[in-house]
């Protein structure tokens, strides 16, 4: 089955019967006008046909906030409507408006007018190697865009490099930061425009938006303040309301690639701040690597100069305890390639119960996570959130930037197909998953109520949207299959299978060991645990393979 002559929405017949199954012809039933709430039929079938589709309409609005969330991160969503050719989009308290096709165009505009136009056009002035950072990355994107721009206000692709990467990714980053509440701070401007501070105000506004992302609160520290030295500002966790005092320091790179300030001394102007709260401290390498070797062997240095550092004396007092997060950023030393990579690593400074240990159990493990869950749900929304929106109310771009894009394929919405006698019907979309670059559908013939599995070729716009949404592509939430990389994945995996289950009915899961009198006083989530933890470990003394058997604390981000 091809997609080209079938996958359209149905033009049914006013005589035709009704594809709700009334056996009333479709002018009389669902293709008459209903002027009343007395209109509609009473009838057992007709009621049964509202509530299934209500409940479709609700999976599709789950599914879709989902998709959302996924390309926008948790904080406040994109805010923006188009009327007569213009686009209008909400940055906090105030409104922009232009003719804008996707949200990377809308960025261009909002840096520069954040950064203040008069600023940006004095510095084009200047020979291109003495301009300012932001504009040498905007000069080698204009010239991509001449390079591949076809014709005047048409969309188009070119390769993401990066300088593209480099400009969006700060373009995103002051758009979250005012956007989510918080004032772009005069001071912060000014350094971000002074090419000496640029470098630290730059992982500033990168920090800020990972919080965002991962639906924290910030609360910046009054500037003005100079009685006394603080952090950056306080992120408030909002799921738990937990506070971190949060403290951003970024390595600066000399032209000649010699690091200017060492890991250990960065950590220690971190930890000497005064701090309110839990501390959170980000350390930016900000060195050139470009393969995951030697991007390993960079962490693994600044992962022992870090541990090496606990004995650490600040004011003739035992330095802090802090959450640490080493990150390393690439982009603007590849302005002109697609190597673009991220690297991440999080570890406990003096809190030995967090990230990378080893556990007498998963279960410990699991109870080592959940005194720390802010911390993983941070590094989790890191690793989920790295893409810039492409699209303005998270739809997916194979639906919106398509020349002649085919009808979406949605799970309820009914198509045009071949039924399983090769006569066309109009069949609803019961299932889907994706294999071998097809979509495999369970189709049924409401009249009928025949199922049978068709399948539909996908373009690769729309297999590239699978890759990244394969939970919510089809518009429903359908929580897809992966492997388990880790020991504590596939005790995540186990543990969600059994979640709600009766405690009666995971007792009789667990092998009798002659300690029923003890099953029977643990909780229901204990006894979940249990099971989850006998079956890891059951898999993997089948040969299940597993990377670790930690708390993953490392993870490379292929692309900003």
């Amino acid at each position: 089955m091809t997609n080209s002559p079938f996958r359209r929405e149905p033009k049914i017949g006013r005589n035709t019967p009704c594809s709700c199954g009334s056996n009333l012809k479709y002018k009389h039933c669902h293709g008459r006008v209903q002027n009343t709430l007395q209109a509609i039929p009473n009838d057992y079938r007709i009621e049964k046909e509202i509530i299934e589709r209500g409940r479709r309409l609700f999976e599709n609005h789950k599914a879709q906030e989902l998709q959302r969330k996924k390309q926008q991160g948790l904080g406040r969503p994109i805010i923006s409507t188009e009327f007569k050719g213009y686009r209008f989009i909400a940055v906090g308290k105030d409104l922009m408006c232009g003719k804008w096709s996707t949200f990377s165009d809308f960025l261009s505009a909002y840096i520069k007018e954040a950064l203040g136009p008069d600023w940006g056009n004095n510095e084009l002035k200047k020979p291109l190697e003495e301009r300012h950072p932001i504009l040498q990355w905007y000069d080698k994107i204009s010239r991509l865009q001449a390079a591949y721009a076809r014709e005047q206000g048409a969309i188009f692709s070119m390769p993401m490099t990066g300088a593209i990467s480099a400009f969006n990714r700060l373009a995103y980053n002051l758009y979250l930061i005012a956007h989510n509440g918080k004032d772009i701070q005069t001071r912060l401007i000014a350094r971000l425009k002074n090419r000496g501070n640029f470098q630290g105000a730059f992982f500033e506004t990168q920090v800020a938006a990972w919080l965002i992302k991962a639906g924290f609160e910030l609360e910046f520290e009054d500037e003005s303040d100079r009685k006394s030295t603080h952090c950056e500002f306080t992120a408030t966790d909002t799921a738990s309301g937990e506070k971190y005092s949060v403290e951003a320091k970024s390595r600066e790179i000399e032209s000649s690639n010699s690091s200017r300030a060492k890991v250990g001394r960065k950590l220690y102007e971190a930890l000497e701040k005064k701090a309110n709260h839990k501390r959170l401290i980000f350390l930016n390498l900000n060195m050139p690597l470009h393969t995951l070797d030697a991007a390993e062997v960079a962490f693994e240095r600044a992962e022992r100069i870090v541990r090496q550092s606990e004995g650490l004396t600040i004011d003739g007092a035992p330095a802090p305890a802090a959450y640490v997060c080493i990150t390393n950023m690439n982009d603007q030393y590849v302005l002109d390639t697609q190597t673009i990579a991220t690297m991440i690593s999080f570890l406990g400074f003096k809190i030995n119960d967090f990230m990378g240990n080893e556990f007498p159990s998963l279960r410990e493990a699991a109870r080592a996570r959940e005194r720390h869950w802010p911390m993983f749900h941070l590094l989790k929304s890191m690793e989920e959130h790295r893409e810039i929106p492409q699209t303005f109310e998270g739809e997916l771009p194979s639906e919106v930037f398509s020349a002649n894009p085919l009808p979406r394929l949605r799970i309820g919405q009914t198509y045009t197909v071949p039924g399983s006698d090769g006569v066309k019907v109009n069949a609803t979309l019961e299932q889907a998953v994706v294999a071998e670059n097809k979509a495999w559908c369970v189709l049924s013939d409401p009249i009928t109520n025949k199922n049978w599995i068709g399948t539909f070729e996908l373009t690769p716009d729309e297999l590239t949207d699978y890759a990244n949404h394969p939970d919510t592509y089809f518009g429903a939430s359908q929580r897809q299959r992966r492997k388990a990389e880790t020991a504590m994945e596939l005790f995540d995996f186990f543990f969600d299978n059994y979640r709600e289950t009766p405690k009666e009915k995971l007792v009789e899961l667990l092998p009798n060991v002659g300690k029923d009198e003890v099953l029977s006083t643990m909780s229901q989530k204990d006894l979940a645990e249990l099971l989850a933890e006998r079956y890891t470990m059951s898999a993997i003394a089948q040969g299940y393979a597993v990377k670790s058997t930690r708390n993953k604390r490392r993870d490379p981000i292929p692309r900003q």
